[in-house]
This record gives structure tokens, sequence and C-alpha cells, in this order.
């Protein structure tokens, strides 16, 4: 069909510009002097405002009303394809040029204002850009809601990352779920007390970790150092994955004094990354050809951080490459008190260092604050209270300061409304996948023990990476695993992998 073959020519125009701007963003990141900041804010708005004309070109909509009127004469795969064009149209044809050009560089600035105001411990250096900043995302949510028939502006904000989920559904499964954490967490606090954990702040030089985190990304598939690879890894304040299918780079932080922070955080963006580089590659420059939503590609990142990188069959394979790199730092050190200090069950006021079993309490809190601010029953300048008044309530631990509690992370300086939800829905995907994949191939962990990780990777990338965006992530995980959407298999997983390391 003409005019079908006429969508994919412009759709793979506007994908390729799309990338090209994740380039810049990434430049901004990691290593935009900070003189360049306002000068690149501009860049960017005015990026910004030229994908938005491409995207919502009224051509776009005369070409996909034509197919649509002959929708009989598509493929189902053609059909999907319209399907995501149509929603992409749709989301954003309506809002006014100006604003989405306001609407990006505003994100640059908050970012910038960010990043000073963690350094510094100064809330206040951040707040008046986030309210400017949440007043524009109230405004773009009010035109998408009406665009894609949303209940409420959360909801037409988190469509972006986890398409047709809803505030009300998600709360349904924070609830479930944090009713079957509470035991848990409660019983494995208790059995990790005695557990060693004095090695695990030994100072460990930059030059190691840097050779560390290469190694162990390449080990799980992450390749950077090939003639033919497709990734690279640099240092940012937040550690994040960008790219797209040949060019997919990640960063991380790195901390002298915490090693497997480092360690675990480039494992997590491998997990990003790899999906990345494995989407169906005849769906190239087509929106088919992505994931299918935020919190699936989350699930990827779990699967290789958790389920591969903290197993005990991973570092049974790999700790004496880990004592070999990091030059006998940690040569006093069992792999039995290695693979308990690893998966150590401890309330604690970071995300990213945050263990397994209390993770979905972190991100519960910020959907919880998210809700509030849209809903109008909190200012932008109450944040840290509610912040700290919650981490007291759910996890027992008091927040020092705003740089570990409402400053430690960058998502809403990048407007990333309703993102959170997605890891705690990773979590729940990738504990359906593992044990969907456990059934198909049962001799995974014992070829991760001889280091034939290759078994793991290519059922991912054969089952879920090459599925990209085929489904929507409801539908998908039906297609994958056989069962709809479910928090039993993360309990399970947790419950016997904890059972049998700290019992």
């Amino acid at each position: 069909m003409e005019a079908y073959e006429e969508l994919l020519k412009r759709t793979r125009e506007i994908i390729q510009f799309q990338s090209g701007i994740g380039l810049v963003r990434w430049d901004l990141y990691t290593q935009m002097p900070p003189r360049g900041v306002q000068q690149r804010s501009q860049q960017l708005a005015l990026m910004g405002k030229l994908f938005h004309r491409m995207s919502t070109d009224p051509e776009i909509d005369r070409i996909l009303s034509k197919i649509e009127a002959n929708s009989g004469d598509l493929d189902n795969v053609q059909k999907r394809e319209v399907e995501l064009a149509r929603r992409e149209y749709d989301r954003y044809s309506n809002l006014p040029e100006d604003l989405v050009s306001q609407y990006s560089a505003q994100k640059t600035i908050a970012t910038a204002a960010w990043k000073k105001a963690k350094e510094t411990n100064n809330w206040k250096l951040f707040e008046s850009e986030l309210v400017t900043l949440l007043d524009i995302s109230k405004q773009v949510a009010e035109i998408v809601m009406e665009s894609i028939g949303a209940k409420c502006q959360l909801d037409a904000m988190m469509d972006y990352w986890e398409p047709r989920m809803t505030v009300k559904s998600i709360s349904k499964v924070f609830d479930d779920l944090r009713k079957e954490l509470a035991p848990l967490v409660e019983k494995y606090s208790a059995a990790c007390e005695g557990v060693r954990m004095d090695f695990v702040k030994r100072d460990v030089p930059l030059n190691i970790q840097r050779e560390l985190v290469a190694d162990i990304t390449g080990t799980v598939g992450y390749d950077t150092t090939s003639e033919n690879a497709a990734g690279r890894i640099d240092e940012s304040e937040h550690p994040f994955t960008s790219g797209y299918y040949d060019d997919v780079r990640l960063t991380v932080k790195y901390h002298t004094d915490d090693v497997f922070s480092t360690v675990f955080g480039g494992l997590h963006e491998s997990g990003h990354a790899i999906q990345n580089q494995n989407q169906n590659k005849d769906w190239k420059w087509m929106y088919l050809g992505s994931y299918c939503s935020s919190g699936f590609s989350e699930s990827q990142a779990r699967l290789v951080e958790n389920v591969i990188g903290r197993s005990p069959e991973f570092w049974e394979f790999y700790y004496p490459r880990f004592k070999s790199i990091t030059n006998g730092i940690f040569e006093d050190i069992t792999y039995p008190e290695l693979i308990k200090a690893i998966n150590f069950v401890r309330p604690s006021n970071i995300r990213v260092a945050a263990d397994e079993m209390t993770y979905a309490l972190h991100i519960i809190i910020r959907f919880e604050i998210e809700q509030a601010l849209f809903e109008e029953k909190m200012e932008i300048s109450e944040i840290p209270r509610v912040w700290n008044d919650k981490f007291m309530e759910y996890l027992g631990v008091e927040v020092e300061t705003d740089t570990v509690g409402a400053l430690q992370d960058v998502h809403w300086a990048w407007a990333y409304w309703g993102y959170f939800p997605n890891y705690a829905l990773g979590n729940l995907y990738a504990a359906m996948i593992r044990e969907k994949m456990s059934k198909d191939i049962p001799q995974w962990r014992a070829h991760v023990i001889e280091g034939k990780m290759e078994s793991p990777l290519q059922w991912l990338a054969e089952n879920v990476h090459k599925m990209s965006n085929l489904y929507n992530p409801s539908e998908m995980i039906k297609r994958i695993t056989g069962k709809p959407l479910s928090s039993k298999p993360f309990i399970d997983y947790i419950d016997e992998k904890y059972s049998a390391l700290f019992e």
C-alpha cells in the first residue's frame, strides 16, 4: 500500500531525529561544561520544536486516515504499526508548538538546578524551577488527556511510559504488593542480623572500578571493547541508558567507597542496553521497533541486575574474576560472605542502592507524592517533609538530608511524572518472565555457574526483546508467560531465594 510506505518513510525520519536528540541530551548529562547549559537548553528547545513539528504534520493524519479506511489490506504487524503511529500523532498533535518548546527548555533548566541543589543539599535551589515545570507538565497533561481519553492528568502522564495503565490499577497492584512484602521484610531483615558487611565499603580506586564495570557488563553481554561494539560506558550524576540499536550507551555513578553500588548500577543499565540492542531488526526505524513500555524495559534491567547478577550461580562463576580485578582488596572474603552481603535486606534511604525486597516501598512513596501533586493535595514546597515522613512510616528510616532524600533522583527534573511505578512493575514482569524461562530452560542456572551467559540471554532475546512493541504491556506479559500480571511470582521468587540464602 502506497500510503503505508509513505507512513514508514515519515516515521523513519521522526525516529532518526528523535534518537539524535537523545545523543545531544546524553552529552548534556555527561560532558557538558557548566557555562554551556543555557546554550544547550536553547538548542534542545529548538530541536524539541522541530521534532514536534515533524510529529504533528497534518499530512501524517491524512496518510493515517487513508490507511485506516483500507485497514483490511494490512497484516497484523502493519496494523500494529499504524495503531502506534496514530497513538503518537494523537498524543502530540494538539500540543501547541510554543508549549513544547517551553517544556523542553524548562526540563533542561530544572535538571541543572536539581544537580546544584543535590550537590549543595539545598532543596530551595530546585524548588522554584520544579514549580514551573510541574505547571507546564499539567498543561501538557490536560491536553493529552483529551487526546487519548485518559481519566486524569497523571493517567495521561503514565500512558507515555506504560500504555493504558491507570492510577487506579497501579494503586491496586501496589496495595497487594505492600501487604505481601511487609512480613517478608520483617522476617529477612531479622535473618540478616550478624551477616558480615564491614567489607562492602572498602575503598576501591576509580581505575579498578572502571575496569571492573567494563568486565562485568561485558560478561553479561554488553560489548564496549570489540571492533563491533555498539556500546560505551561513561559517568553521570545519575545512571541512565540512552541510544538506539547500534549505538546504545550507559552511564554509571562511581563510588570509591561502595564498589558494589557501582557494579550493580552497571549491571542494571546493561539490562536496559542489551534489550535496546536486541530489538527486532526488521522493525528498525518503526514504532514497532522499541520496547512496549518502560515497565518492560525495567524488567530486563532487573533480570540482569538481580535475577542473574545477584544470584548465587553468577557469583560462583564470577567471584574469582572479581577478586583478580580488584587486586586482592577482597581476598579475605569468602564466597558465602559475599553472596549474603550483596543480598542483604536492610531498609535504607537510597532507591538505587535498595535491596530487592524493600525496593518497591521506595517506589510507592514516590508514586503517592506524585498523586498528591497532580491532585493538588500538596505543594512542591512540601515534598521534603512528606518524603521524610513516609520513609519513616514505610521503612522506619530517618532521612538526614535532602541530598539522600527528595533530591536523590533526577526524574522529576526531567518531568518523568508517572515513570516511577514502572520500576516496581518491572520487578513483577521480571519475576513472571523468570518463572517462564525456568520452565523452558530449567538448566539455565547451571549454565550460569559455568559462565555460559548466552543460555538465559538468548532466551530473553528471542522471547522478550524481539517481541519489541508488538503488543501493549498487559497483553505482552500474557503472550510471553501465559498469565496476566500478578505479584505472586515475585513474592515466590523473593521468598525462595532469601530462604535459601539466610535460613
